[in-house]
């Protein structure tokens, strides 16, 4: 009795060293697309706002919905199969080679090799010319962040800080020209107000920090901006 009891604690250390190897902690480079959402009883829910995950080298991750705002920054993956992207949360319920399934409070979210032009990088047409944006009033209205593109390659982008979406409203009685949704802010409450429109094509904002951020072009439907270093498009979606 005692030798098999000697044996069994042998082996369990080495089953739970098996155990761990197998756990999940990155991913390999991969571009996923969301083919399929479900409520937690596996139910077929419809939905137009497709989710869409790259997983990119030294466990950095970009995702976004359909049309929507672009994360990027470093992943973790939990002993317990935690997806941790900062923003948000998922549990990893299944990976296969061509499928991938997530799941989180709300639902469970099915996932196939990405093979569509999502991640094309948008460059801005060099025959077209770029006008001056001489007065704020060109702005006015609720731009969105769509594609946001680091100048250097490798650069990391401050998730707390990094630009979401802008209300232009021009000049108010409260003397601010505008707010600016970013980081973590809730949709309700900008971190940022605008206070000044510079001769440079600058925005003046204070708010969480002083911030200058440069508007390169506000034309054709489309706004870009640059701060240290990150371009950041904007559209007016509908």
């Amino acid at each position: 009795m005692r030798k098999v009891l000697f044996l069994l604690l042998l082996l369990i250390p080495t089953t739970a060293f098996c155990t761990n190897k197998q756990k999940l902690k990155s991913m390999p480079v991969s571009r996923w697309r969301e083919v399929k959402r479900m409520g937690l009883d596996s139910t077929i829910v419809p939905f137009s706002d497709t989710l869409f995950i790259s997983f990119l080298r030294k466990d950095s991750f970009s995702y976004h919905y359909l049309n929507g705002f672009i994360y990027n920054g470093p992943y973790t993956i939990s002993d317990d199969s935690l997806l941790d992207f900062g923003t948000a949360r998922f549990r990893i319920v299944a990976k296969k080679p061509t499928s991938f399934t997530l799941s989180d409070a709300k639902g469970i979210y099915v996932f196939g090799v990405d093979l569509s032009d999502t991640a094309k990088i948008i460059v801005l047409d060099t025959n077209t010319k770029v006008l001056p944006v001489d007065n704020i009033d060109i702005m006015i209205g609720h731009w969105t962040v769509y594609k946001k593109v680091p100048k250097e390659e490798g650069k990391t982008i401050d998730n707390t800080i990094v630009i979401r979406s802008l209300y232009i409203t021009g000049p108010s009685t409260d003397g601010k020209l505008g707010y600016i949704i970013g980081g973590k802010d809730p949709i309700n409450v900008p971190g940022w107000y605008i206070k000044n429109y510079n001769s440079d094509q600058s925005l003046d904002c204070d708010g969480n920090n002083p911030r200058s951020i440069k508007v390169v072009k506000c034309q054709g439907g489309e706004m870009i901006l640059e701060e240290a270093g990150i371009s950041y498009y904007l559209k007016q979606f509908k």
